[in-house]
């Protein structure tokens, strides 16, 4: 994961736990002083709720991306490496014989 990603994913992650946070912190404050009007309770959980909801599916959102991502870069390193392994090794199997070869010719 390049900098900016990992930048970016603690971002979202940072707001998501702070927005859970501080939904709680609301609700404590709210169980000590019950005189705080029931509407305006409503309007901040609400809004507090939006806002733990909206970062944690942008959380979730550039984590998917960012796995997309490395499966197709993973795809296209296999499939690049993969011929090329195979070459490899059947041209160290032709050296290998050639050598062989010649050192069963130098004996005779």
């Amino acid at each position: 994961m390049g900098d900016d990603a990992k930048r970016s994913y603690g971002w979202y992650k940072h707001h998501e736990w702070a927005a859970l946070a501080l939904l709680s912190i609301f609700f404590a404050i709210t169980r000590f002083y019950p005189e705080v009007p029931e509407r305006m309770v409503y309007v901040i959980v609400g809004g507090l709720c939006l806002y733990a909801l909206i970062a944690i599916l942008l959380t979730y959102s550039h984590n998917r991306e960012h796995i997309l991502k490395n499966e197709e870069n993973t795809l296209i390193t296999d499939n690049d490496d993969g011929p090329e392994k195979e070459r490899l090794k059947i041209e160290k199997k032709r050296i290998k014989a050639e050598a062989k070869r010649i050192k069963k010719e130098e004996s005779k």
